[in-house]
């Protein structure tokens, strides 16, 4: 990775100006002005009280006495600034670097780790919110996958909770045409559960409702799993297991937690009730009971029990979990259980998305009106639906525009992406039905416009985008790259519209496999992006 070796180099000088020690972050970065080089280091103010000297001189000192590995970067001092610029001869020879697969990097070393995501309540069909983070955690996943780490994703089905009683309760009402209770569920797939109940359980509606009410809350929640499991596969998602909350109990890792934290002293009584904090706390937010005083384990329970199957049972190295924004104010309690348990609280990452905005329908399942995942995806198709839920950093609200997501026009990010793919792939098909035959090799000294060069560059910045997004789990750092290799791509291609001499394919055969291979060499990277995202790399539009 280039940028490896330029932090290296500028490490190296540093030392060379005689500063030992621990460094200061020298900030080396992507430059924000183009025409400053490619990368930018404050070295020059970060070193000048360590040096007492002119951050100027220091900037200046150090631009000399960089040594670029291969010739692949040169420096220059501006202000306190170290800039580096690639060098020409460098990227052309990257072009023979990349194929599929191009910006792996074992990060991992085989760590085992566990993706948690989607886990809503199984008590109705998912919704325009909920796809979100099932998008989010499928790319974090795929993400993790390409650098070198073990990945188990996982969904959690929360079966033993207040609301999934109150979904058995509405279906057993529907069950015999009555309104669900208060607070209950009132839309019309409750009602389609409730006759398929009375069809595949001969003799519910006989029964009395606490015999029934059971039956079918487990009945009706296996219901809505199998049509969860059928949304998020039309958006590529899978899942290695779906893990019920009521296994917690069965297997006693529920009971084997909350006996850990009473001898730890991490649990006390209180109005017939079990709760959870510090041995020293006397704080009492209701949110921390454990066991109510009806003897009911809370979802805090559950989630005792969970943090033991996870780390302890099945050995999970790290955990990373994927939250909707409602559920922020759990963050804190998680961790400090995990910590009361003897956990490595760091182990488990917490990451929240915020809400999707959406002109029509309302997020309510009780209520039963609001738009779901599959109506989204009917309307848009499945590429948009993922390209536009990563487009945006988890901790802000999408607005997700459908007449956009539709648009055949630069202005939908979609299309844009994918229509670079297709004129990569367009070019090399041209090129065959022109020449009979081409140089097996390409010499790519012949590339020499700036808009070949800077798909070039652009391919080389694609690496350290694969780290950078895996390190911080932010996969929206790639449809943000997909953007500027796309545009690279567009302006190389209008080249040749521009003048017919820019062409990829030309009379010139050396000249025609020259740039093909160029096209070669983004295709790939920019097909190996679009499946990190799970968006579709089309060869004809």
């Amino acid at each position: 990775m280039v940028r490896d070796s330029i932090q290296a180099a500028l490490v190296e000088a540093v030392r060379g100006l005689g500063v030992d020690g621990e460094l200061p972050d020298l900030e080396l970065g992507r430059a924000k002005v183009p025409a400053h080089g490619d990368y930018a280091s404050s070295a020059g103010m970060k070193l000048a009280r360590v040096l007492r000297r002119r951050p100027d001189e220091i900037a200046g000192e150090l631009s000399s006495k960089v040594v670029a590995p291969d010739g692949a970067f040169t420096a220059e001092a501006a202000g306190g600034y170290v800039n580096f610029r690639l060098t020409d001869d460098w990227l052309r020879r990257l072009l023979a670097e990349v194929h599929p697969g191009y910006g792996a990097r074992d990060i991992g070393h085989g760590e085992r780790l566990q993706v948690e995501f989607g886990s809503i309540n199984p008590t109705g069909p998912l919704h325009i919110g909920h796809g979100r983070g099932v998008t989010l955690g499928d790319s974090i996943a795929r993400l993790l996958v390409f650098t070198g780490h073990s990945v188990h994703r996982e969904y959690y089905v929360n079966s033993d909770n207040t609301q999934t009683r109150r979904f058995g309760a509405s279906v057993y009402a529907r069950l015999h045409g009555n309104e669900p209770p208060e607070g209950g569920y009132l839309g019309d797939y409750v009602k389609e559960v409730a006759e398929m109940a009375r069809r595949d359980l001969p003799g519910i509606d006989r029964e009395p409702e606490e015999v029934a009410e059971p039956r079918l809350r487990r009945y009706a929640m296996e219901k809505v799993i199998e049509q969860i499991r059928a949304s998020v596969a039309r958006l590529g998602v899978r899942y290695d297991d779906w893990f019920w909350e009521d296994s917690i109990w069965q297997s006693g890792l529920g009971k084997q937690a909350i006996d850990r934290l009473r001898e730890s002293g991490h649990l006390r009584e209180r109005d017939g009730a079990l709760w959870f904090g510090e041995p020293d706390d006397e704080g009492e937010e209701e949110q921390r009971v454990v066991i109510r005083a009806n003897g009911q384990p809370t979802y805090f329970a559950s989630d005792l029990g969970y943090l033991l199957s996870r780390f302890e049972k099945r050995g999970f190295e790290r955990v990373i979990e994927v939250w909707a924004a409602d559920h922020h104010g759990y963050v804190p309690r998680m961790k400090a259980a995990a910590a009361a348990l003897g956990l490595d609280p760091e182990k488990l990452v917490i990451i929240i998305h915020q809400l999707v905005n959406l002109r029509e329908g309302r997020m309510s399942k009780r209520a039963g009106r609001f738009v779901t995942l599959d109506e989204l995806v009917d309307r848009v198709g499945s590429d948009a639906v993922r390209y536009f839920y990563l487009l945006r950093s988890p901790d802000t609200t999408i607005e997700f525009d459908l007449e956009l997501a539709v648009t055949q026009s630069n202005e939908n990010p979609v299309y844009y992406a994918q229509y670079a793919h297709a004129r990569l792939a367009n070019v090399e098909s041209a090129a065959r039905e022109r020449h009979a035959s081409l140089p097996a090799n390409a010499d790519v000294s012949l590339l020499t416009q700036p808009w070949e060069l800077d798909v070039a560059r652009q391919l080389a910045f694609w690496p350290e985008v694969v780290e950078d997004s895996t390190r911080l789990l932010e996969p929206h750092r790639i449809p943000y790259y997909v953007h500027d290799l796309a545009t690279a791509v567009h302006r190389f291609y209008h080249a040749g519209n521009a003048q017919s001499e820019h062409r990829v394919v030309v009379d010139d055969v050396a000249l025609t496999r020259a740039r093909l291979e160029l096209c070669r060499a983004a295709r790939h990277t920019l097909k190996t992006a679009l499946d990190l995202m799970g968006v579709s790399a089309p060869e004809r539009m």
